[in-house]
């Protein structure tokens, strides 16, 4: 991490033509930003984040009006897999990692430059997720948004017919071709996630756990925990809580 700065209040300052060595990854949450780069003027607006690349020849005009904004300059040899600009990319998700930020400098740690590190690591990976996100089949956002909203009752390919108006087997093709798995193997391996958190929760019993999941039948939902994640609910939530107090 080279430097982060959140500008709350105030203009955003000129930054004059020059070819940058490092990522600037800055996300706008009000006002307007004008840039140039690379001799393409590209306007952010509130909600807008923008990420240039190393090589990069950057430049900012001052703002006009007060812009709350965060910038994080760093080098990093993993692939950074998100556009130059994401409009529209700011989420709750995102305002709570900055918000995070901006109190973690409150405190001044002596470690907050790591810190710092993770923060942009989180929302890149956010970031990565959201642009991810725009780019997949709508039909396949609205099964998996169906899938998550309540992964406690009984789901069907028909009922997912029902819900796009498409025909059930044309659903699961698409979502397979897609995905690389079928509507069913993935609402199971969502049912499995949700129960290995609560297994760790630890606030349920074992059938509780599999009734909230979706498993009607315990000893159903013990097989398919235990094929799925080499274990039995009971060993999982045992072993997993030996390994976290080590």
């Amino acid at each position: 991490m080279i430097y982060v700065r959140h500008n709350i209040s105030g203009c955003a300052p000129y930054i004059q033509p020059t070819s940058i060595a490092f990522y600037d990854l800055t996300i706008l949450l009000d006002g307007r930003l004008e840039y140039n780069i690379d001799g393409t003027e590209i306007l952010l607006e509130s909600g807008d984040a923008i990420l240039i690349s190393p090589g990069s020849l950057r430049s900012r005009r001052k703002s006009e009006i007060t812009a709350d904004y965060i910038s994080f300059n760093f080098i990093t040899d993993s692939s950074v897999k998100i556009p130059l600009v994401q409009k529209k990319a700011v989420r709750r998700e995102l305002v709570l990692l900055i918000d995070a930020y901006d109190r973690i400098e409150k405190c001044v740690y002596p470690d907050n430059k790591e810190k710092n590190e993770y923060l942009c690591g989180c929302l890149l990976a956010l970031l990565e997720d959201i642009s991810s996100e725009s780019a997949t089949n709508p039909l396949i956002r609205k099964i998996i948004e169906y899938i998550h909203s309540d992964i406690s009752r009984k789901i069907t390919l028909q009922d997912i017919g029902n819900l796009t108006f498409f025909s059930p087997i044309y659903c699961d093709a698409v979502f397979k071709k897609e995905t690389g798995r079928s509507i069913i193997d993935y609402v199971i391996d969502r049912r499995i996630d949700e129960a290995k958190k609560l297994l760790l929760e630890g606030g349920l019993s074992l059938s509780q756990v599999s009734e909230e999941v979706g498993f009607a039948d315990y000893n159903y939902f013990s097989r398919v925990f235990k094929k799925r994640s080499g274990y039995t609910p009971t060993a999982y939530r045992r072993i997993t809580f030996s390994k976290m107090n080590l």
